[in-house]
C-alpha cells in the first residue's frame, strides 16, 4: 500500500473509457492554491473533487500523508458469481465486436465495381422514428437512477419495488372549465403503454451508451442503417441543388455609415447572428457517451463533399466533351481554311508570274514589253484571275507599265493633222481597263489615268502652239475624242487649255483693224464651251464693240454686219441692252437730221434707221419714231392741209409713208395712233373746207374712202393688237431689267463692259457694307456713293464712277 500511495497511476480507468468522447464531462475542481502552485500546492484546504475519482499527484494523496503505522484496512469488493465476467471485460469485448462489424461493412462497401455511395446513420432507430423531444438530462437521470438506486426499467421504485412505475402524467384540458367538466382526464391505457415505451426506451438508451464498446456475446448489437446512392442519383439531385459555398467566414467591410466597419460576414450587415453549421445547432444539446456527433458530422460532411466532387467532375466532363466537339469543328474549319489558303496561294502565284513577267520585260531593253503583249497579259488576268484583279486593283499597273509605251508611240503623232490616228489604240485599252469598273470613282479609273499620263501631254503641247483664229482643226479633234474622254478630262481641256487661249486672243482683238470677223473663230466653240463663253468672253466682246461704236455713224453698214451674227448668240436682254445703249442714240440723231419735204423727199436717214428693224426691239424702235419722226411728219401734214392742198397727193403721200413702215411696226399701238391722228387731221380739213365753200371736188370721197379702209379692221385683229400691246409691255419690262437698277449694279455693268474684275471680298466689311475688289482697287458702296481705299487701307474717299473706272484700269 505504501508503494501504491507514493506513485502516480496512469492506467486507463472505466471512467476514462466512459467519458472518452464526452465533451461535457465534469472536470476536477482545482483550488486557488493549486492553480498558483500546481503539484507543489498544499491540499490542507480540505477541498476534494466530487465529480469523479481524484487524479494522483506527486505529493501523494490529497487527504494528507499516509499513516503507515495504522492497522491494515480492507474495502469490500462485493460478491462475485461464478461464470460471469467483469463489467470492464464485457465493455472491451463489446467494443471489439462493434469495430469488427464496421470493418466488415466497410470492406463490403469498398469492393471494386459497385460505384455506389453510402451514408451512415449513427442515430438509433428511436431517433429515426422522430421520438418526442426529451432532454438528454432526463436520460442521464434515468442512468443515475439505474446505477445508484437499483432501478429496473418497467418495475416500481423502492427496495421492494412497491412504488409507481410510470411518472405522473400531465394532461391538457380542452377548455377553461372546472375539473371534470370535459369528462375523465386520465386514460388508463396511457400508463400501460407508457410503461412499455419507457422500458423499451431505457433499454435502448443503455445499449447506445456502449455503442462503441465491445458488448457481451449475448447482448444485442446496435443496428446501423446505411443509405446508398448511385452516381446517377447524385447527379440528378445536383441539378436542382447549387454547389455549397461557405461565405460565413468572409470578412465584409461596411462603408455605408459615417465610419468604416469590419464585419465577420454578410449576416452581420443586418445585425443577424452568424449562421451556424450543423454542429453549432447541436452543441448546446446534452450528448451522452459515445453519441459521437463530431464523427457523424464529419462523415456527413465527407459524403456531401464527395457528392459535390461528383457533380463538379460531371460538369467538367460535360465541358470537356463540349470543348472536344468545339475543337473538332474548329479543326475542320481550320482544315477547310488551310485548303482555301493553299488554293489562294496557288492563284496568287499565277497572278504574280504574269505581273512579274511584264515587269521583267519592261526593264529589259533587248526583249522589251510591247503594247500587244501587255494587252494579252491584262486580258488573261481578267479572265483567269478576275477576283484578284478587282481585289488588288491590278488595273493600276497600266499607269506604270502601259502609259510609257503609249506615250512613246504618241511622240510622233500630230493631233491637228491626223486626229484619229491613235483612236483604235485607246478604244482597245478602254475596253480592257474599264471592264466592270462602275464602283471606282472617276479619278481612280486606270483608263482615265492612262489618258492623263499618255494622251494629255500631246494635247497640251498642241494647244499651246495652236492659232486661235484657225479653230476648226482643234474643234474637230476634241469632237472626235469626246466619246473616249471622261467628263473631268474634257472639262480640264475646256477650262484650262482652250478657254485661256481664246480669252487671251479676244483681249488682243481690235474690231477697228482686224479684217477677220470675231464670230468666225468664236462661234465654232459654242457647242463645246457654251456658258463658259458667256461669263468670260462675251462681256469682253461687247465691251470692245461698244468702244468701237463710239465714233460710228448710221451710214456705216459694217456695224450691222458685225452685230448681226451675235443677235442669236447673246442673250436677248444683253443684246437689246447693248443696242439701246450703243445703236439707238445714233439712230435718233439720224431721224432728227431727216428733213420731211413732200415735194422733194430724201430717204437716206430713214433707210439707215429701218435697216436696224430686225435687230432693235420693236418697242424701242417704235418709241424712237414716235418721239423723233411723227411729230415732224404731222407738223408738215398740218401745214400742207392749211394751204388748199391736192387731197389726192396728200392721200398718196400718206399711203407712201405708211407702206415704208413694216407691218410689225404698224402693229405697234403707238405707230397706229400716229397714223390715226393724220386721218383725223385730213377729215377735219375736208370738213372745214366744205363749210367755207372752197372744197376741192372729190376730196371728201377720197378722204372718207381712206378713213373707211383704215378703220375696217376685224374684231380678231383688234384682239391681236391688244395681245401685241401686252407682249410689247412685257418685252419692255425685260429690257428694263437688264438696265442697272442701283449704283453697285451700274459699277458692275461698267466693269463687265471694260473687262475689269468686280467681285466681293470674303469676310471684308466697312461700316457694315461689303467691300469689293474692282480691278486694282478696293471699294464699298454706301447710299449710291463709291468709297475707294487708298494704298494703306487707312482711309476711304468718295469717288465718281468715272474716277473709279479710271483707277481700276
Amino acid at each position: 500500500m505504501m508503494a501504491d500511495e507514493e506513485v502516480m497511476k496512469f492506467e486507463i480507468t472505466d471512467y476514462d473509457l466512459d467519458n472518452e468522447f464526452n465533451i461535457n464531462r465534469p472536470t476536477r475542481k482545482i483550488s486557488k492554491n493549486q492553480q498558483i502552485y500546481g503539484i507543489w500546492a498544499d491540499d490542507s484546504d480540505g477541498e476534494e473533487d466530487v465529480s469523479g475519482p481524484s487524479r494522483p499527484s506527486f505529493k501523494g494523496s490529497s487527504r494528507g500523508k499516509a499513516n503507515y503505522a495504522a492497522p491494515v484496512s480492507f474495502v469490500a469488493g462485493g460478491v462475485h458469481q461464478a461464470g460471469k465476467k467483469k463489467e470492464s471485460e464485457n465493455k472491451k469485448e463489446k467494443k471489439s465486436d462493434d469495430e469488427d462489424d464496421i470493418e466488415d461493412e466497410n470492406s463490403n462497401r469498398g469492393a471494386p465495381g459497385t460505384r455506389r455511395l453510402a451514408a451512415m446513420d449513427i442515430s438509433s432507430e428511436e431517433e429515426e422514428e422522430e421520438e418526442p423531444r426529451r432532454s438528454r438530462s432526463s436520460k442521464s437521470r434515468h442512468q443515475e437512477v439505474e446505477v445508484q438506486m437499483g432501478f429496473q426499467p418497467g418495475k416500481g421504485l423502492g427496495k421492494a419495488l412497491q412504488g409507481i412505475s410510470a411518472p405522473v402524467q400531465a394532461h391538457l384540458r380542452k377548455g377553461r372549465g372546472a375539473i371534470g367538466a370535459y369528462g375523465p382526464e386520465k386514460k388508463t391505457t396511457i400508463a400501460d403503454t407508457k410503461d412499455d415505451s419507457e422500458e423499451e426506451e431505457a433499454r435502448e438508451f443503455v445499449e447506445k451508451l456502449s455503442h462503441w464498446r465491445k458488448a457481451d456475446s449475448g447482448q444485442k448489437k446496435v443496428k446501423v442503417k446505411y443509405v446508398y446512392k448511385s452516381v446517377d442519383e447524385v447527379l440528378e439531385q445536383g441539378k436542382s441543388r447549387p454547389i455549397k459555398r461557405d461565405h460565413s467566414k468572409v470578412k465584409v467591410i461596411d462603408m455605408t455609415g459615417p465610419q468604416k466597419r469590419v464585419l465577420s460576414g454578410y449576416h452581420a450587415i443586418a445585425g443577424q447572428q452568424r449562421p451556424a453549421d450543423e454542429w453549432e445547432y447541436r452543441k448546446d444539446k446534452t450528448f451522452h457517451n459515445f453519441s459521437l456527433p463530431e464523427l457523424q458530422h464529419n462523415l456527413n460532411l465527407l459524403m456531401d463533399m464527395c457528392e459535390q466532387d461528383i457533380i463538379q467532375n460531371n460538369q467538367k466532363l460535360k465541358y470537356a466533351s463540349d470543348r472536344l466537339v468545339s475543337l473538332e469543328h474548329e479543326e475542320q474549319s481550320l482544315s477547310t481554311g488551310v485548303e482555301l489558303e493553299k488554293t489562294h496561294i496557288k492563284t496568287l502565284e499565277g497572278v504574280l508570274d504574269i505581273v512579274q513577267n511584264m515587269i521583267d520585260k519592261s526593264d529589259n531593253k533587248e526583249d522589251s514589253l510591247t503594247l500587244d503583249q501587255a494587252a494579252e497579259a491584262f486580258k488573261e488576268l481578267q479572265e483567269k484571275f478576275y477576283e484578284e484583279y478587282r481585289l488588288y486593283e491590278l488595273g493600276e499597273l497600266a499607269v506604270s507599265l502601259v502609259a510609257p509605251l503609249v506615250k512613246e508611240k504618241l511622240s510622233t503623232w500630230r493631233p491637228l493633222e491626223s486626229p484619229t490616228e491613235p483612236l483604235n489604240l485607246f478604244t482597245q485599252w478602254r475596253e480592257i481597263l474599264q471592264a466592270d469598273q462602275g464602283a471606282l470613282s472617276v479619278t481612280q479609273d486606270p483608263y482615265h489615268k492612262l489618258l492623263w499620263e499618255s494622251w494629255m501631254p500631246s494635247l497640251q503641247i498642241t494647244v499651246s502652239t495652236w492659232n486661235c483664229r484657225v479653230c476648226e482643226p482643234l474643234v474637230d479633234l476634241i469632237q472626235v475624242w469626246i466619246p473616249l474622254l471622261p467628263g473631268w478630262i474634257l472639262d480640264n481641256i475646256r477650262e484650262q487649255l482652250v478657254l485661256p487661249r481664246i480669252t487671251q486672243e479676244v483681249e488682243d482683238w481690235n474690231p477697228m483693224t482686224d479684217t477677220v470677223p470675231i464670230h468666225a473663230w468664236i462661234h465654232p466653240w459654242l457647242p463645246l464651251l457654251g456658258v463658259r463663253l458667256e461669263t468670260s468672253v462675251f462681256p469682253m466682246i461687247r465691251h470692245k464693240l461698244s468702244k468701237a461704236l463710239v465714233s460710228w455713224h448710221p451710214s456705216d453698214r459694217s456695224a450691222r454686219l458685225m452685230l448681226l451674227p451675235w443677235h442669236r448668240v447673246f442673250s436677248r436682254g444683253e443684246m437689246e441692252a447693248f443696242l439701246v445703249k450703243n445703236i439707238l442714240p445714233k439712230l435718233q440723231l439720224a431721224l432728227q437730221e431727216l428733213v420731211i419735204n413732200p415735194h422733194e423727199q430724201h430717204l437716206e436717214q430713214w433707210n439707215w434707221v429701218m435697216e436696224w428693224k430686225d435687230l432693235l426691239p420693236l418697242h424701242s424702235l417704235s418709241g424712237v419714231l414716235e418721239k423723233h419722226f411723227f411729230p415732224k411728219w404731222l407738223q408738215v401734214l398740218t401745214l400742207w392741209l392749211n394751204h388748199s392742198p391736192n387731197y389726192d397727193e396728200i392721200t398718196h403721200w400718206y399711203m407712201g409713208w405708211k407702206n415704208m413702215v413694216s407691218e410689225s411696226l404698224r402693229a405697234q399701238p403707238g405707230i397706229k395712233e400716229q397714223f390715226n391722228k393724220a386721218l383725223e387731221l385730213m377729215n377735219r380739213a375736208v370738213s372745214s373746207g366744205g363749210q367755207s365753200g372752197n372744197q376741192q371736188p372729190g376730196a371728201v370721197e377720197s378722204v372718207s374712202y381712206l378713213t373707211n379702209i383704215e378703220q375696217s379692221q376685224l374684231p380678231g385683229q383688234r384682239v391681236r393688237d391688244r395681245e401685241s400691246r401686252y407682249e410689247l409691255l412685257a418685252e419692255a419690262v425685260r429690257t428694263a431689267s437688264q438696265v442697272p437698277q442701283g449704283f453697285k449694279e451700274l459699277i458692275q455693268k461698267r466693269c463687265e463692259e471694260q473687262g475689269l474684275l468686280f467681285v466681293p471680298l470674303t469676310n471684308r466689311y466697312r461700316e457694315g457694307k461689303q467691300i469689293y475688289r474692282c480691278g486694282n482697287i478696293q471699294l464699298y458702296v454706301d447710299r449710291n456713293v463709291a468709297f475707294v481705299s487708298d494704298n494703306s487701307g487707312a482711309s476711304w474717299n468718295p469717288k465718281s464712277l468715272k474716277a473709279v473706272l479710271d483707277m481700276a484700269s
